[in-house]
């Protein structure tokens, strides 16, 4: 049976599930309206996942707000199954998107990522890496690209264990190297490539050969000459050759 409440809140239909967490409409009891990311009962009794989760609600709610992330409002982490209070945003997330219907229009697609490079450059600005930068984790509203995600962020120039979704990580993430925000500047790279040639790039079915194509394999050159050359650069195998997330939104727009 389905949780009806989570502290104050009273639980709504189910924006979006994954593999450790889930995502739901919530009302308080002053009709105030949220979403509420909770740790599935596994992951919540798993210390890693659960520590990865807690530093989430921590970076999500201390961020300065930023049109382009969502909003943390609040957080549980020492509840039976850690709970984080965000703004809710209507809209659906890339990869749902992509799966009903044609990539968008070029014009449409260089603004959904100009404004996603925005929101990443804001991380790094103040001192972090997203890391997992991929269709799932983009949410297209009427008003742009938000960010829904920061669930393996980690602080500009850490290592550590070797995270992310595997066609979209940059060849430095792949090898375990420190992380920096050209990695981001890959991912975002790799989605302007896809939406331009309406085809995977590294994505080779089991993860371990995608991670070998990012590293092994350059991206075919796109016909579309207005961003060939700015796809080129963020696709850089060397991560000191990249623009930064500023540069490439500015130069998207």
């Amino acid at each position: 049976m389905t949780e009806a409440s989570v502290g104050d809140w009273l639980l709504g239909r189910l924006v979006s599930a994954g593999a450790l967490a889930e995502v739901r409409e919530a009302a308080s009891p002053t009709g105030e309206v949220a979403a509420i990311k909770r740790l599935h009962g596994h992951a919540a009794r798993d210390p890693a996942l659960r520590a990865l989760f807690v530093a989430e609600c921590a970076l999500t709610c201390a961020l300065p707000p930023h049109p382009g992330l969502v909003r943390g409002r609040s957080a549980d982490p020492d509840a039976a199954r850690p709970f984080l209070v965000m703004d809710l945003i209507g809209g659906a997330d890339l990869r749902v998107m992509l799966e009903r219907g044609p990539a968008p229009p070029m014009t449409t697609a260089r603004d959904l990522v100009a404004a996603a490079a925005a929101a990443v450059a804001h991380l790094h600005v103040h001192g972090w890496v997203h890391g997992d930068l991929n269709p799932a984790n983009l949410l297209v509203t009427a008003g742009g690209t938000v960010i829904c995600d920061l669930g393996i962020a980690r602080r500009i120039g850490d290592g550590g264990p070797v995270r992310g979704t595997a066609a979209y990580m940059a060849p430095e993430q792949v090898r375990g190297g420190a992380w920096t925000g050209a990695v981001d500047v890959f991912a975002l790279g790799t989605l302007l490539w896809e939406l331009s040639a309406t085809t995977r790039l590294f994505h080779r079915g089991a993860s371990f050969l995608s991670m070998a194509a990012v590293v092994e394999h350059e991206a075919a050159p796109l016909t579309d000459a207005s961003i060939a050359e700015i796809v080129a650069a963020a696709l850089a195998k060397d991560p000191t050759a990249r623009p930064s997330a500023a540069e490439l939104a500015a130069a998207l727009r």
